[in-house]
C-alpha cells in the first residue's frame, strides 16, 4: 500500500537526508526506486524505507538488486509508469486528519470550513479512483484544474499535499450545493440551509464520501420515527454521528482501544456501550450499545460547525442513504429518485463518486477490533493466503451481507459490503463492483467458488460470468476465513456458530464444531438438531422454535413456553407441524437457539430485524455470573452433540420477574454456552495437537459470548482466534472460499 499515502515524498525526504541520488515513481507494481550513493548511505536509506514508512502505508515485499552507477544528481520524483503487471494495492479512503481539521477551524486559513479539505494523510481514495496507478487524471478529480496555490502544494515534495490527488480549495475544487426556492445555493449558504433544516426537524440527504447519508436530530422523536417508517426499520439500531470525540467520551463507556479505533484514519462506526442505558433510545431501543462515528469528512465537520452556529450541539442520526435492503445511493439523480418521500432536504456536491461504499461498522471484542460491516476505510485490503491458488479466483460469497473475493497471486481481496442479494439492486451492485475491481486489480478470474446452497443467488453468479465453480460448505468457509487471516495451515479446528447455512447433508446447520486436517475436513460435532416450524418464519417469530424445542424438554417446560405464544391454536398448529415434519426442517442453528432463549426470557415473540432478540439478550448481560446453565454433551469425536434441552428447561424455570429474570437468564445462558464450547474445543485441540482454536460465525458478533469463551479457552492454555480483517458474519464467507480453493479441500466432509 504505497500509493496515495505519502510514500514517494517520504522516500524523497529519506534520499535528501542520506544524500542519495536517483528517483522514485509509482507503477502498476507499487513503487520503483533507483538510488545510488555510498554503500553505507544506501544501507541506511533502504532501512528507512522498510522501517520509517508513512503510517497508512504497508510494504509486503521489498526487492533489492544492484545496478551499475550512473551520473549523479538530485533525487527526483518521476511521473508514474502505466506499464507492467499490476500488483499495487488500491488505497482506501481516510478520515479527516488532525492537521486538516485544524486548518478548517482557522478563520485565517484559505481552507476555512472548506468541505473538501484533504492532504496525503486523509481524504478520498478508493471512492474516486478509476484505474491504477493512483494519479489525479485517473480519478474523478480530473475535471478540477488546480489553482496556482494548490498546484504549488501539489508539486512541492516537502509539502503535506505533495501529490495528494484530491487536493483542492474553495477557488478551484468541488463545491457543495442545494436548491432553495428553485435556485442553486452553494458553499457556506448551502451548509447553513442544511443546518437549519436539521434543527427544524427535517430529514436531510447528504452526499458523503461513498454515497448519501440520511441524517436527522437523534433527540427529536418525530423525524427519527419518520425515518424508521420510511426505511421500514421500526426497531433496528441506527448509527449516530457525534460532533466530537470529547462529546462521545461524555456519553459512552469508551475503552482505550475503542477510542483509538473511533479516531483512527479509517474512522469506522464503533458500537459503544452507553453510560446511561436509557439514553439514545430512539437510535438503539432496548440495547446497551449504539453505533457511533465521528465527522470523518470535511463536509461533516463543516456541517457540525454550521449546526453549532445555530446553537445545535448534539449528535445526528447518520444512516445509509437507501431504502431497506437497497444499495446506497451515490449519484444525485439516483438519490433524488430513491430518497424522495424520505428526505425533505438534499445537500449535494459536484465531486463524482466512482466506487459506491457504505460506512464500516466495528466493535472491540476480546481486545481486538472486529468488523460487522467491512466497507469505507477498510476496503480494499488484501489478506495474504498461506496457500497460493492455482489460478486467479472469483469467490461469490453468500447471499446475506454479501461481499465477494478476488485473488491475485496469494493476495485475497474482499469487496466492500454489498448487501442482501434477494434485492435485485444489490445483485446489480455486486456485478458492477466485480467489473470495477477486476479492472483495478488487473485480474481475470479463471476459476470460482460458491456456497453449497443450491438456491442462493450468489451460487448462480459464477455461471453468469462464464466461470465453473467449486462448492464450499457455508460454515467451513467461516472457519477458513479465520485460518486465512492468521496464516494457519492444517491441522486446525474451531466452532462455527451461526444463524443458518446449507449443510453437506441438506439440513440447516449453524452450531458446528469443525476440524481441517491435510486435504480433508470433518464435522466433529453439532448442536442437537430441532425443528423449525414454518421454516424461514421461525427467524421472524421466535416463539415458533421455542414451542417446538420446549415440547422436547417435557410438559413443565412446554406449559411455561405456552404462555409466550400468541394463542392456543397457534401452539397447536406449530406442534402438529413439527410432529408431522410439515414445513419444519431440522436445524442445528445456534442463532435460532438464541432466539428461543430470548423469547423464553420475555424479550418478545417477534423480530423486526435479524438477531433482535439475541442482541437484546446480550444487552442484559452484566458481570460474569458465578455459574451458568449446563449443556449436555453426548457422543464422541465425529458425532458429538451439544444438548440444549437442560438449558432451555432451566431458562423457562428461572424465577423472578421482568428485567431481573431476563438478566439472570441472559448471564447464565451466555456463560453456560461459553463453558460448553470451551470444553469441546479444548478436547478437539488436544486430539489434533494444536494450541490455536477458531471462534467464527455471526453469533460471535455477540461481544459477551466472544469474550467469555475466549477467556475460558485462554485459561485452558489455548489461543482463541476470531475474524479481525474480514467481517465476523457472512461478509467473510468469500475469503474462506478463497482458502478452500487454495487448500484443495473437498466439498463433502470426511466421515
Amino acid at each position: 500500500m504505497v500509493q496515495g499515502v505519502g510514500f514517494r515524498p517520504n522516500v524523497y525526504k529519506l534520499a535528501l537526508e542520506h544524500k542519495v541520488s536517483g528517483w522514485v515513481r509509482n507503477d502498476l507494481g507499487g513503487v520503483t526506486i533507483e538510488a545510488q550513493g555510498p554503500a553505507s548511505a544506501l544501507e541506511v536509506f533502504i532501512s528507512g524505507i522498510k522501517h520509517k514508512s508513512p503510517p497508512q502505508s504497508r510494504v509486503d515485499s521489498l526487492t533489492v538488486s544492484s545496478l551499475k552507477p550512473g551520473p549523479g544528481g538530485p533525487f527526483t520524483i518521476k511521473e508514474s509508469a502505466a506499464a507492467g503487471p499490476s500488483s499495487a494495492m488500491i488505497p482506501a479512503d481516510l478520515g479527516l486528519c488532525a492537521d486538516c481539521r485544524r486548518e478548517m477551524h482557522d478563520p485565517r486559513d484559505r481552507r476555512h470550513l472548506y468541505p473538501f479539505t484533504n492532504c496525503t494523510n486523509c481524504g478520498p481514495r478508493f471512492t474516486i479512483v478509476k484505474t491504477l496507478p493512483y494519479d489525479r487524471p485517473k480519478t474523478t478529480m480530473a475535471p478540477f484544474k488546480m489553482c496556482p496555490a494548490c498546484s504549488r502544494e501539489y508539486h512541492d515534495p516537502l509539502d503535506r499535499r505533495f501529490h495528494a490527488q484530491p487536493n483542492a480549495c474553495p477557488v478551484c475544487g468541488p463545491r457543495v450545493y442545494c436548491f432553495a426556492r428553485g435556485r442553486r445555493v452553494e458553499g457556506a449558504k448551502a451548509l447553513s440551509l442544511a443546518a437549519a433544516a436539521l434543527k427544524k426537524g427535517e430529514i436531510a440527504a447528504l452526499k458523503s464520501l461513498g454515497g448519501f447519508h440520511l441524517a436527522c436530530d437523534v433527540s427529536a422523536a418525530m423525524p427519527v420515527a419518520r425515518l424508521r417508517a420510511a426505511k421500514r426499520r421500526p426497531h433496528k439500531p441506527l448509527a449516530i454521528m457525534a460532533p466530537s470525540l470529547a462529546w462521545a467520551l461524555r456519553h459512552f463507556d469508551i475503552s482505550s482501544r475503542e477510542r483509538e479505533l473511533l479516531a483512527s484514519p479509517p474512522a469506522p462506526i464503533v458500537t459503544l456501550r452507553k453510560l446511561r442505558p436509557a439514553s439514545f433510545g430512539a437510535a438503539a431501543p432496548r440495547l446497551s450499545s449504539v453505533g457511533v462515528m465521528l465527522p470523518y469528512t470535511p463536509l461533516h465537520e463543516a456541517l457540525f460547525a454550521a449546526l453549532a452556529a445555530r446553537g445545535f450541539a448534539g449528535p445526528l442520526v447518520m444512516t445509509s442513504g437507501n431504502r431497506r435492503d437497497e444499495p446506497i445511493s451515490k449519484d444525485d439523480a439516483e438519490a433524488e429518485k430513491a430518497l424522495a418521500g424520505i428526505a425533505g432536504f438534499f445537500l449535494f456536491h459536484d465531486r463524482p463518486i466512482h466506487n459506491r461504499i457504505d460506512d464500516s461498522v466495528t466493535f472491540v471484542g476480546a481486545g481486538e477490533p472486529r468488523y460487522i460491516r467491512m466497507a469505507r476505510g477498510a476496503v480494499p485490503f488484501a489478506v495474504r493466503l498461506p496457500l497460493r491458488p492455482k489460478a486467479p479466483l472469483y469467490c461469490a460469497g453468500s447471499d446475506l451481507k454479501s461481499s465477494f473475493c478476488l485473488t491475485r497471486g496469494d493476495e485475497a481481496y474482499l469487496s466492500q459490503y454489498i448487501g442482501d442479494l434477494e434485492e435485485a439492486g444489490n445483485r446489480d451492485f455486486h456485478l458492477e463492483t466485480y467489473r470495477k475491481m477486476t479492472a483495478l486489480l488487473g485480474v481475470k478470474p479463471r476459476a470460482a467458488v460458491a456456497d453449497l446452497h443450491p438456491d442462493y443467488f450468489s451460487s448462480a453468479l459464477p455461471a453468469k460470468l462464464g466461470l465453473k465453480a467449486d462448492r464450499c460448505q457455508h460454515h467451513l468457509a467461516h472457519l477458513l476465513s479465520v485460518a486465512a487471516e492468521n496464516g494457519l495451515k492444517p491441522p486446525f479446528c474451531g466452532a462455527a456458530f451461526d444463524g443458518t447455512g446449507y449443510g453437506s447433508d441438506g439440513a440447516i446447520w449453524g452450531g458446528e464444531f469443525l476440524s481441517v486436517t491435510g486435504r480433508s475436513w470433518r464435522r466433529e460435532g453439532r448442536l442437537r438438531p430441532f425443528r423449525l416450524p414454518g421454516g424461514d418464519a421461525a427467524a421472524l417469530e421466535p416463539w415458533r422454535p421455542l414451542i417446538s424445542m420446549a415440547a422436547e424438554c417435557g410438559p413443565a417446560a412446554l406449559a411455561k413456553a405456552f404462555r409466550l405464544a400468541p394463542s392456543a391454536s397457534a401452539v397447536s398448529t406449530v406442534l402438529k407441524m413439527g410432529q408431522a415434519g410439515v414445513n419444519s426442517p431440522l436445524s442445528s442453528s445456534m442463532g435460532r437457539l438464541f432466539d428461543a432463549v430470548a423469547c423464553a426470557a420475555g424479550l418478545g415473540t417477534s423480530s423486526t430485524y435479524e438477531a433482535q432478540g439475541p442482541m437484546e439478550l446480550e444487552s442484559l448481560c452484566g458481570d460474569r455470573p458465578g455459574s451458568g446453565y449446563k449443556f449436555g454433551v453426548a457422543g464422541k469425536a465425529g458425532s458429538m452433540e451439544l444438548d440444549w434441552r437442560p438449558v432451555l428447561a432451566s431458562a423457562l424455570a428461572e424465577k423472578g420477574r421482568g428485567r431481573a429474570r431476563a438478566a439472570a437468564i441472559a448471564g447464565k445462558f451466555h456463560l453456560g454456552l461459553a463453558e460448553a464450547a470451551a470444553d469441546i474445543l479444548a478436547a478437539m485441540a488436544r486430539r489434533l495437537g494444536v494450541k490455536e482454536v477458531i471462534l467464527c460465525g455471526g453469533v460471535f458478533q455477540n461481544r459477551v459470548l466472544l469474550e467469555w469463551t475466549s477467556e475460558l479457552l485462554a485459561a485452558r492454555g489455548l489461543r482463541p482466534l476470531a475474524n479481525r480483517f474480514s467481517p465476523v458474519n457472512d461478509g467473510c464467507i468469500a475469503l474462506g472460499q478463497a482458502y478452500f480453493a487454495a487448500a484443495g479441500l473437498p466439498t463433502l466432509p470426511s466421515k
